[in-house]
């Protein structure tokens, strides 16, 4: 959106009755400052300190302003995401370089990634940025959620020096999938597909990518 105060009537309503009630239903009262803060100046705002600087505060000044629409905040109080906001009418995916714009800016300070969302009420991306290209959700992520991602993004990069156990796989291929895997889940790849002939060993290979994931820190939960 543009740096100043008043926003565009479209928008406003975009922002008021769609995106507040979305994030709402998911655990973000826009109204809670320990989750939710709006018009955060990425340029002005201190967020090693947990100074968040919003529009108000700083568009008066003569100093670099950028203001980020939403900033949500991890149990800490420390930036978890940001969120760029589009009316209706719009291709929220036209924000994706203002946004990334923002996260950078976060970085910069903190030397942590955040989240990114792009909305215009009807229609939402995520950005796993830098790990994974945006894609289409259905809603928000609550807090836990994101910071269960955030979680796996720090730990995936310790998923070589975690051993292939040999008690449940010893095969050259056998061992080749789960490396090939666990190379692609390093890369932000979501989806894979290992074809094995019968009698090969796939939910042997199965186990022991399981088995590697958790021990690296990457996996809480299994659905086999």
């Amino acid at each position: 959106m543009a740096n100043h105060s008043i926003l565009d009537k479209s928008e406003l309503r975009t922002r008021t009755e769609k995106i507040d009630v979305l994030l709402k239903e998911n655990g973000w009262d826009v109204k809670d400052k320990s989750k939710v803060w709006m018009e955060v100046d990425t340029k002005q705002s201190d967020f090693k300190k947990k100074d968040y600087q919003t529009v108000s505060e700083t568009l008066k000044n003569d100093d670099e302003s950028k203001y980020a629409d939403y900033l949500l905040l991890d149990k800490q109080g420390y930036p978890l995401a940001i969120i760029e906001a589009k009316r209706t009418s719009k291709d929220p995916i036209v924000g994706k370089r203002q946004a990334r714009e923002y996260a950078e800016d976060i970085k910069s300070q903190t030397g942590k990634s955040v989240f990114i969302f792009l909305s215009n009420g009807y229609e939402m991306w995520f950005w796993n940025y830098p790990n994974e290209n945006p894609r289409m959700v259905k809603g928000f992520h609550d807090q836990d959620s994101l910071e269960r991602i955030k979680w796996i993004n720090e730990n995936k990069k310790n998923v070589d020096s975690i051993k292939i156990n040999s008690e449940i796989i010893d095969r050259p291929y056998q061992i080749e999938a789960v490396k090939r895997v666990c190379e692609g889940i390093k890369k932000g790849k979501r989806k894979f597909l290992i074809v094995q002939a019968t009698g090969t060993g796939k939910t042997r290979v199965s186990m022991a990518l399981i088995d590697r994931l958790m021990n690296a820190n990457i996996a809480k939960k299994i659905l086999f």
